[in-house]
């Protein structure tokens, strides 16, 4: 099982095939980043971690999604086997 580290910057229906893909025989955190922070994007039910980077979160209090910030959002690229950014 690999550890596998996705980074949306933007909402991509494309991304979101491949990452409930790869979630089903991995290990999979999704890291929402830019336009992606605010996005209402179906993720709940990931089989998954799923966080917004505060920095870049507009609505602090309202988000659906846990929030981090850079230095933890390091942790988890360090720790990945692999980081797909989209």
């Amino acid at each position: 099982m690999k550890r596998i580290l996705h980074i949306l910057r933007r909402g991509d229906s494309g991304a979101m095939e491949v990452i409930r893909a790869q979630a089903q025989s991995n290990e999979v955190t999704v890291i929402l980043v830019q336009d992606a922070a605010d996005a209402d994007l179906e993720l709940q039910e990931l089989k998954g971690q799923v966080f917004a980077l505060a920095e870049d979160t507009k609505n602090k209090k309202g988000n659906l999604h846990p929030q981090i910030g850079y230095e933890e959002m390091l942790g988890y690229i360090l720790d990945s086997d692999t980081v797909v950014t989209w």
